[in-house]
């Protein structure tokens, strides 16, 4: 398929490169992040837009809610040192087109896979947080022979009804409240606000950076997204689960890491255990939801342990 792209850079009057870049087009103003460079494809009739940076082999990089490719701001620069650095945004969120369906978590992991196609990556490996560890962990079900490694961030892991305490299932309680109440929730309620100021342990963002994922998560195209993708979750996803998690098996090697005091997680049990050929499961301390953001420096020690 040719490869359509356009480009962002910053401009002179945006502080020599080191202020917000432009968008083609219009539209929000893109966070500056040093090394970077934002692109944009068609898939699946959307304008896509992801960002990259370095060479080597690729690696890629699945952001979660209420958030963008930004979240990985801190991570960047060290991992493209020596690998093909690719932070998408998903369907509807950051600089990504929205439309009315195709929230489903296949649908999201076919858009990155045809994304990557587009880009002629063959393999890769792979880190998602939040949103991206649940379309994650569905890459690595549908598409097994193209993820080298899966890194998941901040999340519960496919077979955790298996043994899960009720108040694993019940402490999400926002993907409910979205699904039912929608952008009333999300905006009116300002709940999505709060999930980024409570979320988070080891220090807090600043204004402006919550103003940079809040000023994009409050358009309507992501305020969709975010209904249409917990709708799902609640309708479609986890009575999903519930019947066939048994047959889902992950091969390749896994590293599941979640924050010790991520208050969506108070507990994982292991009955990954049998249903995965190579994985850990290990706990971040100190560490809330926000691991990339919270504890990078431990995340990259991490990382450079486990990725090849």
């Amino acid at each position: 398929m040719a490869l359509s792209q356009q480009r962002a850079h910053g401009t002179e009057g945006q502080g020599a490169g080191t202020g917000p870049e432009a968008v083609p087009g219009g539209g929000s103003p893109i966070p500056h992040v040093d090394g970077v460079e934002h692109r944009w494809v068609e898939v699946d009739g959307l304008r896509m837009h992801y960002a990259e940076a370095g060479a080597g082999n690729a690696l890629v990089l699945l952001h979660g809610w209420p958030q963008h490719w930004w979240c990985w701001r801190h991570l960047i620069g060290p991992l493209a040192e020596h690998h093909r650095v690719i932070c998408p945004d998903f369907r509807g969120m950051g600089w990504t087109e929205g439309s009315e369906g195709g929230y489903s978590w296949h649908g999201m992991a076919r858009d990155v896979t045809d994304l990557l196609d587009q880009l002629r990556v063959g393999e890769f490996s792979l880190i998602g947080h939040d949103w991206g560890l649940v379309i994650g962990y569905r890459a690595c079900f549908n598409w097994p022979d193209c993820i080298r490694q899966f890194v998941a961030l901040g999340g519960i892991h496919p077979w955790v009804l298996e043994g899960a305490q009720i108040r694993l299932i019940t402490a999400p309680w926002h993907i409910y409240l979205l699904a039912l109440l929608g952008e009333l929730a999300a905006g009116r309620m300002g709940i999505t606000e709060r999930c980024l100021r409570v979320w988070r342990h080891a220090g807090e963002f600043t204004p402006e950076e919550i103003e940079t994922y809040m000023s994009v998560i409050r358009q309507p195209k992501s305020a969709n997204a975010t209904t249409h993708f917990d709708r799902n979750v609640v309708l479609h996803e986890l009575p999903h689960l519930a019947l066939h998690y048994r047959h889902l098996r992950v091969r390749m090697p896994t590293l599941h890491l979640n924050g010790d005091h991520d208050p969506l997680l108070p507990s994982a049990p292991a009955s990954y255990r049998k249903y995965a050929d190579d994985m850990q499961l290990e706990l971040v301390p100190d560490c809330g939801h926000f691991v990339a953001e919270e504890r990078p420096e431990w995340l990259l020690k991490r990382l450079e342990r486990f990725l090849v």
